[in-house]
């Protein structure tokens, strides 16, 4: 059967220290979130998001792999496709291609949809459409429940971790 095993980066794949600063209205940093703490805040009024961490590709030569990584690498040996589809902007997606393969991975492709207009949530979907059409059985791994309910299929199992 031909299947395709796509993963978040961030929380799902790997843990970073990477935090997303809370700007308020006078572009003042002065809260700090971790991903997990990122899906479920609303920004206040004046108040903006800063992503620069998740563009330092520091924070993922240090990251720390999580239970799935395992089956990722026994997926990818397996011959099955393996994809990433991050929030992360695209400059980091050759260094996310590096830490994949020091753990043995290689990725048929990283698909970073941060920095666009759209939603993070919109973004994964157009994504993941592609990838439905191209296999057979998709399996989507992600730590957002807004990104795993964005967009169902019979051919695509999701799994929030």
């Amino acid at each position: 059967m031909n299947k395709a095993f796509v993963f978040d980066f961030d929380d799902t794949l790997a843990n970073t220290a990477c935090h997303v600063i809370v700007r308020d209205s006078m572009n003042v940093p002065y809260r700090s979130l971790t991903p997990a703490q990122f899906n479920t805040y609303e920004l206040g009024n004046g108040e903006s998001f800063d992503y620069s961490e998740f563009r330092d590709e520091i924070f993922i030569h240090a990251a720390n792999p999580t239970w799935l990584i395992a089956l990722a690498k026994e997926v990818a040996n397996e011959g099955h496709a393996v994809y990433i589809l991050t929030a992360r902007d695209a400059v980091v997606a050759d260094s996310i291609h590096a830490w994949l393969m020091s753990h043995g991975i290689a990725a048929k492709d990283i698909h970073c949809v941060g920095g666009s207009k759209n939603s993070i949530p919109v973004n994964k979907k157009q994504v993941l459409l592609d990838i439905v059409e191209k296999y057979e059985k998709v399996y989507f791994y992600d730590d957002s429940v807004e990104n795993v309910n964005v967009y169902q299929h019979e051919k695509l199992r999701s799994y929030l971790v």
